[in-house]
């Protein structure tokens, strides 16, 4: 998976002391989301994917491959908080990053 952060996005992370950051797909089993989408401080896991990406380390894994595609954007707005995009569609908005 690409992963492309915009300079605002990237610069907030590291404002808040974020090195590495895992991209999450999980199932909900609701019927309005089905799949949530957040970030999450991470360590790495047996089966994660690694990338650097403008000098943060984001991890991902099957899942949130599957669920998410070949690409996401994170960006940050500061009136919104960080937003997860993907060319279907805005994942997720009003994110912050989660322990």
């Amino acid at each position: 998976m690409q992963i492309n952060i915009t300079e605002e996005a990237a610069n907030h992370l590291k404002d808040h002391n974020y090195s590495t950051i895992r991209v999450a797909a999980r199932d909900t089993f609701e019927c309005s989301t089905m799949v949530e989408f957040y970030l999450q401080e991470g360590e790495v896991k047996e089966g994660d994917q690694v990338l650097e990406v403008n000098e943060l380390t984001f991890l991902y894994d099957e899942k949130a491959e599957e669920e998410i595609g070949t690409v996401i954007k994170v960006d940050y707005v500061s009136s919104q908080g960080l937003k997860l995009l993907a060319p279907r569609g805005t994942l997720a908005y009003a994110q912050r990053v989660k322990p």
